[in-house]
């Protein structure tokens, strides 16, 4: 189970749709027979709905587009009709070309932010009940556990079930200094009822409050549930404008499917927190290195 809440979560499942759609591609130019036409068609169609289910946040012109073309190559490999026959050639490059472009525009959400040296800062913490646990004085959190294994100077304004809007709301009250801010905020309001457009106001002021000269803010972005791409999309956008580095959403979630890292696939375990801390640190290193 972990590996499907990995795939998706992770935002693997759109590129093993995009690899499905090229190998259909690639064996309906060297096999002409109809078992596999069939089988193609079928694998090409498994690739479509992973890329719809991964919920990857491209823009929707492009998933329109791309997906218009994918379905006219579909009809045109299955028809019998010469006319349609000789569009077969252009509509399979035009796919590859589609599915490569969106490809190329995913992967660099992909890879890890790499953080400057920065003269030993300290660690502003903006973050739901994943950070701030689930109440249990016994249980050190992964903020404690990063403070008391590398000497990280931390702030931690973690508190449980928070939203972006009260993460706003604590941080005007409160006198942030230089250093690095890390945000691990959102996850309610995905999986709660936060419209998408409130979400969006609520986030671009917790930035523009957090953002500025002597700040690194660094965010982990949101794994996505099928069909949530405009959450993402938001916390993309802003991310760009405001300059934060976005972690993959893959590191987040490598941690949440670790065996044992949870209670409940989202809250972490005593295990959780040293995992987690183990992993906030390997990417804010960088700014503690003399």
């Amino acid at each position: 189970m972990n590996w499907i809440i990995y795939s998706f979560g992770s935002g693997a499942a759109f590129f093993w749709g995009v690899g499905l759609l090229f190998a259909a591609i690639g064996s309906l130019s060297y096999y002409h027979k109809k078992w596999a036409t069939q089988a193609a068609t079928m694998v090409a169609f498994l690739g479509l709905i992973l890329i719809a289910v991964s919920a990857t946040p491209l823009p929707y012109w492009f998933y329109v587009v791309a997906g218009v073309v994918s379905l006219l190559w579909l009809v045109a490999e299955r028809s019998e009709r010469n006319a349609i026959q000789r569009s077969r050639g252009w509509l399979r490059l035009s796919v590859v070309f589609l599915w490569s472009t969106g490809t190329l525009a995913e992967i660099p959400y992909h890879i890890l932010p790499t953080l400057k040296p920065a003269d030993h800062p300290m660690l502003y913490i903006f973050a739901d009940s994943v950070t701030a646990g689930m109440g249990d004085a016994s249980v050190d959190t992964w903020p404690q556990l990063l403070t008391r294994s590398q000497s990280v100077p931390v702030q931690d304004h973690s508190q449980m079930g928070a939203k972006v809007h009260s993460m706003l709301r604590k941080a005007e009250r409160l006198s942030v200094g230089d250093g690095i801010i890390l945000l691990e905020i959102g996850g309610n309001d995905l999986l709660g009822s936060t419209p998408t457009w409130e979400f969006e106001r609520d986030l671009d002021q917790l930035l523009a409050k957090l953002c500025g000269p002597g700040r690194i803010v660094v965010m982990f972005e949101l794994p996505l549930p099928p069909f949530s791409n405009e959450f993402g999309r938001v916390q993309r956008r802003l991310a760009s404008h405001y300059r934060v580095h976005l972690i993959p959403k893959r590191i987040f979630v490598s941690v949440l499917t670790t065996d044992g890292a949870t209670v409940d696939s989202v809250h972490l375990s005593r295990y959780g927190h040293k995992l987690m801390a183990e992993t906030v640190w390997s990417l804010i290193q960088p700014a503690y290195v003399d």
